[in-house]
C-alpha cells in the first residue's frame, strides 16, 4: 500500500505538468458580403486573424462551415431532426437546401491545403504551411458563395425575410481541453472565441436590418431614427393590423458597416416590413444601453411594448449578475424553427408568442443569455445547462418579481393548482425522473431527447439554481454569482469553475453539482417530532433550553440541504434550513405539527412522508386525499384516491355502468392501479376490469422492472333458446423488463406473462336438454420481445414471442403446443406527414399435439392462427370485440390488424 502511495505521489508532478494552464484564442473577422434576396444567396469575403495564444504550436486549425448542414440529408442536423420525428427538412425540395461554396483558404497569400470532415460537410481541417507558434497570429481569407435555405433550423429565409446567424467559416475553439470540432445541431447550441467583427453588407436600401455590434454608416443611423418615427406614427394609427406584406425590393443598394468587440458571434436579421421602436436602459453605473424591437404586423399588438421589455432585462440582469458591457440590445421578431427564440450577441430573435406576458418572458430569457453564453462563454455543447439553466433561473426571477410567479404552460385550476400540486415545473420535473428518464442536465446536448432536454437543461437546473439560493440566503448567493461573472466574463468557463467560485465562497454546493451530472435524488423522511431539551454550555455549568426533536432521514443518495417548517393550525409559523438529516434541533414554537419543504424549494422526490403532528395534537393535515372526478396529478403530500363513472356497451352485457377507482397517474408512482367494477344491465351480472402493477429501478441493464397482474370479466355469449348468458374471466400476472438502451429514438423490452382463463360453456344432458353451465379453464404462457425505432423517415416496430400451453381440448384429451411468432411493422414517409405502413407477420408451430383438431364446435382449435383475428378465434382474450362470439349482425364482423391481418370478416361461425 505505501509502496503505492508513494508511486502516485511520484506521478503527481507529471499530473500538474499534464494540464495546461488557462488560455484563450483571439479570433477576429473583417467580412464583406452582398445580399440577392431574388436569388436568395450572400456573396462574400472573409478574413479571420486568428491569435495562437496556447502554449503549444499548432499545425493545423479546425473550421466551422455551419451552413453546409442544410446542405444534404446527411448531416448531422439532418439525422437528429429524424430521430426527434421532424422529417421536414429530409423531404423539401432542393431549392431549399443551404450551403456555402467557392471556398478557396488562403493564409498570408499561400493557398492552403484542406479538406472536409469525413463524417460532417459542416466542418473542415486547414493545413497551415508551418505550425502557428504560441503568440504568433495568421490572417486567413476566402471569398465565399453562401446558398440561404429555407426556414429549418436558425439560419434562413421565409421569402425576403432573413434570418443570418452561422452563416460565414469559424473556427473551432482550441482551450486546455484541446480541439472542439462540432457539427451545427437543432438541439445543442455553440462554443466559439472571443475577438472583433467588421462586418460591411451591402443590399436593397428599403431593408431594415438589426445585427450585432454598432453601426458606423450615418445615412443608416439616419434611416432608423426616421423609421423608428414612422413607426410609431403607423402604429398610433392601427397599421399594425394591416395583412403582413413583402414590399416590393427597391433598385438602389445601400452599404452598411457594423463593429463589434468582444463578441464570440455576428448576426444579423433583414425585413422591408420591420416596424422599429426604441428605449434606454440605465445602469447602476450611469452608462445607458440603447433598446430596440423590431417587428412586423403579425403581432404587433404585443411587440409595441418589445422595446421597453428588452430594456427591463438589461436592467435586471445586470443588477442581479453584472452590468451589461454592450451599447445596445435588440429584440427581433422573426422566422425562427429552432425553439421560442435565439440569442447572439447584442440580439436576439424571438419567434410568435401567445400573449404580452408570453413575449415579455421568452425577450427576458434570450436576452438574459448576453450573460449565460455571450459574455459567460461556456461550452453549449457539452456542458448545456451553464447557459440554457442558470439563464432560466434569472429568467424565473424575473418573472416572480414582475408577474409574480413563473407559469408560462398557464394552466386553468380545475386542471393543474399549484397551491394544492405545487409549482408545475417540479411536477414535470418528477414524471421524467420517476421514470428514471432524467438525463443529467450536465450531458452532452445530444444525448438528450427533446423532453428531456427541455425539462432537464432548462427546469431541473433553474429548480436547483433557486434550491441553491434559498439554503443559503439571496444576499450571499448573488455575490457568488456576481463574483463568477466578474471573473470569467470574456472567458470560457467550464463547470468546475462554476463550483470553484462557489467553493470561495462557501456555499456547500457539491450537491448542486452531483444533481447536474448524475440521476441521484434527494427523498427526506420526517420520521418523529418529539419535544425535548437542549443543554447549553456556559460558565455556570449549562442551563436547559426546550426545543423540537425531529428526526429526519433521506433516503435519497443526494445530500442536499433541507427546509423544515413548524405549522400551528396548518399555517407556518417557523422555517430552518438544514445541511444534515438524522437527529436535528428546531426552536421551541407553539406548533402542532412539523413539514418538510412546506414551499417546494427542493426537488424532493416523495413528499407523502414529509409532515408529523406534535405528540398530542389533533390530525391537522390530512394524510388521504379523496377525488371524485378526472385526476390526472397526484397529490404530493397525501395517498390520493380518484373515482369516476364509466359507461360501456357490448352486445352481451349490453349497457353497462361502472365506477373507476384509481390512483392518477402523473407523476408516476412505485404502484398504480385501477379498478373497474361495473354491472351489465342486459345480462344483469357483474362485469370489470382491473390492473395493479409495481415498478422497480435496479439500473444497468434493467433500468425498468415492472410487476403486475390484469383481471377482467364480461359476458361472451347470449344463447336465446334456453335464455342464459356465458361469461369469461382473465387473470393475468406479467413482469416486463425494460432492456438498456443507448440512444433516444430506441427502447425494447422483453415481457413474460401467464394467462388464467375460464370460459363458461352449457353442460347438457343425455338429450340435450340445458342443466347448467361450468367454465372452461386453460392457462397460456407467453414471452415476448419489442423493439420499436421511432426515427422517420421510415420508424419501425418488431415483434417476437412463443407461447406455449398444455391443456385438454374441447373432448378433455391432453394435448400441447410451443408456437412462435415474428411481426415488422414499418412506415415509409414519403412527405412529411404522408406515409405508406407496411406490416409482415410469420407464425408457426414447433410442437402442436393438436394440429389436426381443426375447427371444434364452431371454434378454431385455441393456439390457432387466424388470417382476420375475430372476437370467436381471440382466444386469449385480448382485444376488445363489442360481439366477441360473432354473430350474423355486423358487430360480428368486427376484425383486429393482428396476426393474419385481413379485414374481410370471412368464416365467422
Amino acid at each position: 500500500m505505501k509502496q503505492i502511495l508513494l508511486f502516485a505521489l511520484s506521478l503527481f508532478p507529471l499530473f500538474l505538468f499534464s494540464q495546461k494552464p488557462y488560455f484563450q484564442q483571439e479570433v477576429n473577422y473583417k467580412i464583406t458580403a452582398t445580399l440577392d434576396d431574388q436569388a436568395h444567396t450572400l456573396n462574400g469575403n472573409i478574413e479571420i486573424e486568428y491569435v495562437n495564444n496556447a502554449p503549444d504550436a499548432l499545425p493545423e486549425i479546425w473550421m466551422h462551415l455551419w451552413p453546409n448542414a442544410y446542405k444534404n440529408r446527411q448531416t448531422a442536423f439532418c439525422k437528429q431532426k429524424l430521430r426527434d420525428g421532424d422529417a421536414r427538412f429530409y423531404f423539401t425540395d432542393e431549392k431549399n437546401l443551404g450551403y456555402l461554396k467557392n471556398l478557396d483558404f488562403s493564409a498570408n497569400g499561400q493557398k492552403l491545403d484542406w479538406q472536409f470532415d469525413k463524417k460532417n460537410p459542416d466542418i473542415a481541417l486547414l493545413k497551415l504551411p508551418q505550425p502557428l507558434a504560441p503568440g504568433a497570429r495568421i490572417v486567413i481569407t476566402t471569398p465565399f458563395f453562401l446558398k440561404i435555405p429555407a426556414s429549418f433550423s436558425r439560419l434562413g429565409h421565409v421569402g425576403p425575410s432573413y434570418q443570418m446567424t452561422q452563416w460565414y467559416p469559424k473556427p473551432a475553439v482550441y482551450d486546455h481541453k484541446g480541439w472542439h470540432p462540432m457539427p451545427y445541431l437543432d438541439q445543442g447550441e455553440f462554443y466559439s472565441e472571443f475577438g472583433s467583427f467588421d462586418v460591411t453588407l451591402t443590399l436593397p436600401e428599403n431593408y431594415v436590418v438589426g445585427a450585432t455590434g454598432i453601426l458606423q454608416t450615418p445615412s443608416e443611423i439616419e434611416f432608423l431614427t426616421k423609421k423608428e418615427a414612422e413607426s410609431r406614427e403607423k402604429l398610433a394609427k392601427g397599421e399594425g393590423k394591416k395583412p403582413d406584406i413583402f414590399p416590393a425590393s427597391s433598385a438602389n443598394l445601400k452599404t452598411i458597416r457594423y463593429t463589434a468587440e468582444r463578441v464570440h458571434d455576428f448576426a444579423w436579421f433583414a425585413d422591408k416590413r420591420f416596424y422599429v421602436l426604441k428605449d434606454t436602459a440605465r445602469l447602476a453605473s450611469g452608462r445607458t444601453v440603447d433598446c430596440w424591437a423590431m417587428f412586423t404586423n403579425s403581432q404587433s399588438d404585443i411587440w409595441q411594448k418589445g422595446a421597453f421589455y428588452v430594456r427591463r432585462a438589461v436592467e435586471f440582469y445586470s443588477e442581479k449578475v453584472g452590468e451589461y458591457p454592450y451599447p445596445h440590445a435588440t429584440a427581433v421578431h422573426s422566422a425562427l424553427s429552432a425553439g421560442g427564440g435565439m440569442e447572439y450577441p447584442m440580439i436576439t430573435v424571438i419567434g410568435n408568442s401567445g400573449s404580452a406576458k408570453d413575449l415579455d418572458d421568452v425577450i427576458t430569457h434570450e436576452v438574459g443569455h448576453n450573460w449565460f453564453y455571450g459574455i459567460l462563454a461556456s461550452n453549449e455543447r457539452d456542458h448545456p445547462f451553464m447557459d440554457e439553466g442558470l439563464n432560466s433561473y434569472y429568467e424565473q426571477r424575473y418573472m416572480l418579481q414582475y408577474y409574480g410567479g413563473y407559469d408560462p404552460i398557464g394552466l386553468p385550476k380545475f386542471l393543474y393548482d399549484p397551491a394544492k400540486y405545487g409549482p408545475i415545473f417540479n411536477t414535470a420535473y418528477l414524471v421524467l425522473a420517476r421514470e428514471r428518464k432524467d438525463t443529467p442536465p450536465d450531458s452532452h446536448s445530444d444525448d438528450f431527447a427533446q423532453v428531456a432536454y427541455g425539462m432537464q437543461v432548462y427546469m431541473k437546473t433553474a429548480l436547483c439554481m433557486s434550491w441553491l439560493e434559498k439554503s443559503v440566503g439571496t444576499e450571499r448567493f448573488d455575490a457568488a454569482m456576481q463574483d463568477y461573472y466578474r471573473e470569467w466574463q470574456f472567458r470560457h468557463p467550464y463547470p468546475e469553475d462554476l463550483k470553484a467560485v462557489f467553493e470561495e465562497h462557501n456555499l456547500n454546493a457539491n450537491w448542486f453539482f452531483e444533481a447536474m451530472q448524475t440521476q441521484k435524488q434527494a427523498d427526506f423522511t420526517l420520521k418523529s417530532a418529539n419535544p425535548g431539551i437542549q443543554i447549553l454550555d456556559n460558565e455556570s455549568g449549562g442551563s436547559r433550553e426546550k426545543i423540537w426533536q425531529l428526526e429526519i432521514e433521506n433516503k435519497g443518495e443526494l445530500d442536499a440541504p433541507f427546509p423544515v417548517t413548524a405549522l400551528k393550525n396548518s399555517k407556518p409559523v417557523e422555517t430552518k434550513w438544514f445541511t444534515k438529516s438524522g437527529n436535528i434541533s428546531f426552536p421551541a414554537v407553539e406548533a402542532d405539527g412539523f413539514i418538510i419543504d412546506h414551499e417546494f424549494a427542493t426537488l424532493d422526490f416523495y413528499r407523502q412522508n414529509n409532515f408529523r403532528k406534535a405528540p398530542g395534537a389533533s390530525p391537522g393535515v390530512k394524510r388521504n386525499d379523496f377525488i371524485v372526478g378526472p385526476a390526472l396529478i397526484q397529490n404530493p403530500h397525501r395517498r390520493t384516491l380518484a373515482l369516476l363513472p364509466w359507461l360501456g356497451w357490448n352486445n352481451y352485457d349490453k349497457t353497462m355502468l361502472g365506477a373507476v377507482i384509481y390512483n392518477p397517474p402523473l407523476p408516476s408512482r412505485h404502484f398504480q392501479y385501477y379498478l373497474l367494477p361495473g354491472y351489465g344491465f342486459g345480462s344483469k351480472q357483474f362485469v370489470g376490469l382491473a390492473d395493479v402493477r409495481y415498478h422497480f429501478f435496479p439500473g444497468g441493464i434493467f433500468p425498468k422492472i415492472t410487476v403486475g397482474a390484469s383481471a377482467k370479466t364480461f359476458s361472451l355469449d347470449y344463447n336465446d333458446r334456453d335464455d342464459y348468458y356465458s361469461k369469461f374471466y382473465r387473470i393475468a400476472p406479467e413482469i416486463r423488463a425494460e432492456l438498456r438502451d443507448n440512444s433516444v429514438s430506441f427502447r425494447h423490452f422483453v415481457n413474460f406473462r401467464t394467462l388464467f382463463i375460464g370460459r363458461e360453456n352449457d353442460l347438457r344432458d343425455s338429450v340435450g336438454g340445458f342443466v347448467g353451465k361450468e367454465f372452461d379453464k386453460y392457462t397460456i404462457y407467453e414471452t415476448r420481445y419489442e423493439a420499436m425505432q421511432k426515427k422517420k423517415p421510415n420508424p419501425w416496430h418488431f415483434k417476437a414471442a412463443l407461447e406455449w400451453q398444455n391443456g385438454r381440448d374441447a373432448f378433455g384429451d391432453k394435448g400441447k403446443y410451443l408456437r412462435g411468432s415474428l411481426e415488422w411493422r414499418q412506415q415509409f414517409f414519403y412527405q412529411p406527414w404522408r406515409k405508406i405502413t407496411m406490416r409482415v407477420f410469420a407464425g408457426g408451430f414447433l410442437q402442436n399435439d393438436r394440429r389436426n383438431d381443426g375447427i371444434l364446435a364452431g371454434d378454431p382449435a385455441q393456439g390457432s392462427f387466424s388470417l382476420n383475428p375475430q372476437g370467436f378465434s381471440d382466444y386469449r382474450l385480448d382485444q376488445t370485440f363489442l360481439a366477441r362470439s360473432g354473430g350474423g349482425n355486423i358487430l360480428g364482423r368486427q376484425v383486429n390488424q393482428t396476426e393474419g391481418g385481413f379485414k374481410a370478416a370471412f368464416g365467422a361461425p
